[in-house]
């Protein structure tokens, strides 16, 4: 962790991106192939299941949470490269402001993954 904390921001956001690769990612082959639905849910159905199985992909992730900060570490310097590169590339002022930018693509392509497998099931 004190590795990671020595990149600052970059650091932060190689953790980040892990993150959102492995809730995506797992969200996907639990959704689909390990627990698959039978069918057209309903709309209670279908948020039930959503729940239980991001319920059972966080335990998942505390138990690769260490491999992740592992991974994190490893990727954190060639993410401040590509930070600096995006920060310049799309004119932010700082890299704090880039920084906020991908957060939040991430939470809306994840938000939007989730609400659409889910929706499409019920």
């Amino acid at each position: 962790m004190k590795k990671l904390r020595r990149y600052g921001i970059s650091g932060m956001l190689s953790y980040g991106l892990l993150n959102t690769a492995y809730y995506l990612t797992t969200f996907l082959i639990v959704w689909f192939y390990v627990a698959p639905a039978p069918g057209k849910l309903g709309c209670l159905a279908a948020t039930e299941r959503f729940l239980k199985i991001m319920a059972m992909v966080w335990a998942g992730s505390q138990v690769t949470k260490l491999v992740r900060l592992g991974g994190a570490v490893a990727l954190a310097p060639f993410v401040d490269r590509g930070l600096s590169w995006f920060t310049m590339k799309f004119n932010f002022q700082t890299q704090g402001k880039a920084f906020m930018a991908v957060v939040g693509c991430c939470f809306t392509l994840a938000l939007l993954l989730f609400f659409m497998v889910t929706l499409l099931s019920a």
